[in-house]
């Protein structure tokens, strides 16, 4: 009998054992050594069962012997634990893998290895068009595609620890995505600034700079949060919230009259108004008023108005004195249409300050989900989310509640209109539920932590198959993949990439740094001028 290891393919069918127990959804059967060879298996391996109108197929889910005899090769029984993936149906060409068994092994019935037609059979898509996502860490080269469709159309998610290949695993994916797809819309939020570099010219980087996002497209809750911050802390911001929200529409008609005979106009809807405007309505209600403890709220306003106007962070916001209805030109910008080459926008969160972050991402994720819902999904669209932990917090007093609601809604009922979401995390146990529950694809790189280990095998979306008890051990580059996308659950190496071709996240080689020669004062003065300049 020849050597079975886990890591290579057998190309023959080699027999293993035979089948010495037989439950609902799980085998027992007992490996079988000759005096020339052992027979040798590994957690996570794939073995056959030929059945007389199929062939049954199981993964490994643990190895055993009951009773050792201190000679490990002769006079003892070891037993391997089966799950089962699922069996073959059809003939010849017709022949193919599907999920479940309608037949159940016998005790008796003969375990082989599966070879490599068969891994092939297993991991096929039945769709023609396929992506590539890496190759089985059990069986050598056999590699692994997914079903493209069935990714983005029920939504997916990549999780693991930092520095285990995330961001790396995110860039193949979408390279996959864009190869042969020059019309795809793809908008990745990038909160440090690291995938530029892994995607070039295909790529439209939308910094601060560049970056649009006007205050009069933010909704009530919004642009709320940016003057005030939410939720308010005293009687003075809470007057001043509801003031803002009687003053906006106000300013809104007087910059749109015509439009105002047309359309009700709410303080949520997305048409331009003046700064200027409503800072005389702050002005005119606080004429008209006397009493210190009504104007508090007034003057807090105004201040803040004008605080945030000269403040150059805010420039993508309240940038430019005369205003222009380019809402159609910055969506436009923003999901690539037309895509010119471009099919992805990399929208650099990195600069934004940190107390509107969340209020960007907001307004975004509601600008994205509302354009989709009326055009009816025209344009499907994909929005990947690093860091997705700091938008979605399972804690509800964490983070900002309209970011957080504008990713659920799309989690929910994205799919509906043609809109996908990717949701990138290393700490999995501090996302939302209920967001990461609508994930159908689950990509889990290593985990150490025990609370995100447990949370995973909560939200997996797939009988995982005991590979999940790899996820403390996987090495870099390295995940469990499950979910509707991929035919069985697999633990996948995914392929590496060169330096050039890496998004920009690898750890600082502080040995090589602090072993070049001195920076001077120079450097500090050139940093010092970008920081207050607030250029990279």
């Amino acid at each position: 009998m020849a050597l079975i290891s886990g890591a290579g393919l057998v190309q023959q069918h080699r027999r293993l054992g035979r089948v010495v127990c037989v439950s609902g959804s799980r085998l027992v059967a007992t490996l079988e050594d000759t005096e020339e060879e052992v027979v040798r298996i590994q957690k996570g391996a794939i073995v056959k069962i030929a059945l007389p109108d199929t062939d049954a197929f199981c993964m490994v889910s643990g190895l055993s012997v009951p009773v050792p005899s201190g000679q490990a090769e002769t006079g003892e029984t070891r037993l391997v634990e089966l799950e089962y993936l699922g069996e073959t149906v059809g003939l010849g060409l017709a022949k193919r893998f599907q999920r479940g068994v309608t037949a159940y092994p016998a005790l008796g019935d003969t375990l082989h290895a599966a070879n490599e037609n068969d891994l092939a059979l297993i991991y096929a898509t039945n769709t023609q068009e396929t992506l590539l996502i890496g190759h089985t860490f059990q069986h050598g080269n056999q590699s692994v595609h997914v079903n493209p469709n069935a990714l983005l159309g029920k939504h997916f998610a990549v999780l693991g620890t930092t520095g285990t290949g995330k961001s790396c695993a995110v860039t193949q994916v979408l390279r996959g995505l864009l190869e042969g797809h020059d019309n795809a819309h793809i908008v990745l939020l990038d909160p440090h600034d690291e995938y530029p570099k892994a995607f070039g010219d295909r790529a439209e980087r939308l910094g601060p700079d560049r970056l649009q996002l006007p205050f009069w497209l933010f909704n009530a809750d919004e642009i709320s949060s940016v003057l005030l911050g939410l939720p308010p802390r005293n009687h003075t911001e809470e007057g001043a919230e509801g003031i803002l929200k009687e003053l906006i529409p106000l300013a809104k008609h007087e910059a749109n009259p015509e439009l105002g005979k047309e359309i009700s106009i709410t303080v949520d809807t997305p048409v331009p108004y003046r700064l200027s405007d409503l800072d005389r309505l702050i002005e005119e209600a606080m004429g008209r008023l006397e009493k210190a403890d009504r104007l508090a709220p007034l003057k807090l306003l105004k201040a803040r108005l004008s605080v945030l106007r000269n403040d150059p962070r805010f420039a993508f916001m309240f940038g430019g004195i005369t205003i222009h209805d380019n809402m159609a030109a910055i969506i436009s910008k923003l999901l690539r249409i037309p895509t010119d080459g471009k099919p992805l926008t990399i929208i650099d969160l990195s600069s934004v300050p940190s107390e509107v972050l969340n209020v960007v991402v907001s307004v975004l994720c509601r600008l994205i989900f509302d354009f989709a819902v009326w055009s009816r999904g025209a344009e499907p669209i994909l929005l990947v989310c690093e860091e997705a932990h700091r938008y979605a917090p399972a804690d509800p007093k964490l983070g900002f509640g309209p970011a957080k609601d504008g990713l659920a809604r799309i989690a929910k009922e994205g799919r509906k209109y043609g809109l996908s979401l990717c949701m990138v995390s290393q700490r999995p146990s501090e996302l939302s539920p209920l967001i990461l529950s609508q994930c159908s694809t689950i990509f889990a790189f290593r985990m150490t932590s025990l609370r995100d280990q447990e949370f995973i095998r909560g939200i997996i979306p797939d009988d995982s198959l005991g590979l999940l008890d790899f996820l403390p051990s996987l090495g870099d580059g390295e995940a469990i993949v499950a979910g509707q996308a991929v035919a069985v659950p697999v633990r996948v190496k995914v392929p590496r990439l060169g330096s050039e071709d890496c998004p920009s996240s690898s750890t600082g080689h502080f040995s090589d740094a602090w072993s070049r020669a001195s920076l001077d004062r120079n450097f500090v003065e050139q940093i010092v001028d970008k920081w207050r300049r607030q250029r990279r």
